[in-house]
């Protein structure tokens, strides 16, 4: 499975029957930051002399924020978003059951070299072949792309836009037909961002698109 991988996705245990969602759903991310890159405890980003951990990078991410929360910034920006999904805070149990129920991936397969740096273009040709692949593979009910910039630079395909309309606002949407599947991917403010915060306005998009999730009580 993870031959055009370089950095692998995190697939939650639950995903295959849909989890809380009762469907497949995709979580799409940008990039990576690396932090050993600017420490200078790494020769740089390429293929060819990542470190070993480097490539469960995304894995140790979420597994990190759901087991271990602690307020990082970066962690924040994981819980803006399951705000957004949820409509409310959750609690741990919940994080838990959402984020084992979604495929995180960040579609560059390079990392950036500092936070809030444009993707690192030298992995394009390999991340759209990634991605290609990652669809073909799990075929996804729903993918939802963290931010207009990623969101404008993925593969078109030969797909079709469409708009998702709430009330008075819009996302653009983009449906990919992978092995006669379509699967929809809807556009939203990068979580970091102060607009992608807003997880009362998002919430009216992850609902219209996936639906509420079904936590079960324990």
């Amino acid at each position: 499975m993870m031959n055009k991988f370089n950095i692998r996705p995190w697939v939650g245990k639950d995903f295959a029957g849909g989890g809380v969602f009762k469907k497949k759903v995709l979580v799409l991310g940008e990039s990576h930051y690396c932090f050993d890159v600017e420490e200078g405890k790494c020769p740089g980003c390429n293929a060819t002399n990542m470190k070993e951990e480097c490539h469960s990078q995304t894995e140790d991410v979420v597994e990190e924020f759901i087991s271990d929360y602690r307020g990082d910034s970066y962690q924040q920006t994981f819980l803006a978003f399951e705000c957004a999904v949820a409509g409310r805070e959750i609690s741990e149990d919940e994080r838990k059951q959402l984020w084992h129920s979604v495929i995180f991936y960040n579609y560059f397969q390079l990392d950036t070299t500092g936070a809030r740096q444009a993707p690192n273009m030298e992995a394009k040709e390999m991340s759209e072949a990634s991605f290609r692949q990652l669809l073909e593979e799990f075929l996804p009910d729903a993918i939802i792309v963290w931010g207009v910039r990623l969101y404008d630079l993925l593969p078109g395909w030969d797909g079709k836009e469409t708009t998702l309309d709430v009330g008075e606002e819009s996302t653009r949407v983009w449906h990919y037909t992978i092995n006669g599947k379509d699967i929809p991917a809807m556009c939203v403010y990068h979580p970091s961002n102060p607009t992608g915060k807003s997880w009362p306005f998002w919430h009216q998009f992850h609902k219209a698109f996936i639906g509420e999730p079904s936590f079960v009580s324990k």
